[in-house]
């Protein structure tokens, strides 16, 4: 049943793949264009240091927290480890118990984050993954605001505006607002000139 996420996600360019069922067929990968690819990129760590007068730093004890410009503590170093603040008010961090969260500029923790690539998740196309304690999927955007309240089982990144889930049983594409859409055309097939 998880086929249909392994070639979305290959269409897509994204990296986390999984594994198709052992009695299906598997098709190879279908190629991406480089540009393709570069729309759908991920950007966690991209966020210049200084957004909201925000720059990360680590204690002496080995906990991060935030200063400003100026040097004023304004988050207390209780991070295990700290991203700086993208340009929409949000920051990854690493909390306290080890746990993957995302952050606003005070320190209030807005959601915990979808582990990715032994990280909080990556931001694609303005969209992170969050779960909640049930361990449902939803969406955050880059400015921290809940864009789609966790309720999926599986859920991949955006692509092209369109990110494959699983509900239960059902599989589908959603859009940005979370409602159920078509699955992005195929990427054409590479050309080859035969001389």
């Amino acid at each position: 049943m998880r086929y249909w996420l392994v070639t979305a996600v290959a269409a897509c360019g994204g990296n986390a793949v999984h594994p198709a069922p052992s009695n299906s067929k598997q098709a190879p990968p279908v190629p991406v264009p480089a540009e393709s690819a570069e729309n759908c990129a991920a950007s966690v760590e991209s966020a210049k240091a200084g957004n909201h007068d925000r720059f990360a730093f680590e204690g002496p004890d080995g906990l991060y927290g935030y200063k400003t410009g100026k040097g004023q503590i304004v988050i207390a170093p209780r991070l295990r480890y700290a991203y700086e603040f993208k340009p929409g008010g949000i920051a990854a961090a690493v909390d306290g118990d080890a746990s993957f969260v995302f952050i606003d500029p005070t320190g209030k923790v807005i959601a915990h984050a979808y582990a990715y690539d032994n990280g909080p998740d990556y931001f694609q196309e303005g969209y992170a993954r969050i779960v909640d304690d049930a361990k449902k999927i939803g969406f955050i955007d880059e400015r921290g605001n809940i864009a789609i309240a966790p309720r999926f089982d599986e859920a991949e990144s955006f692509c092209h505006g369109k990110a494959a889930v699983r509900e239960g049983a059902k599989q589908l594409w959603i859009d940005k607002q979370g409602a159920p859409t078509t699955a992005p055309p195929p990427e054409p097939p590479p050309t080859s000139s035969v001389e």
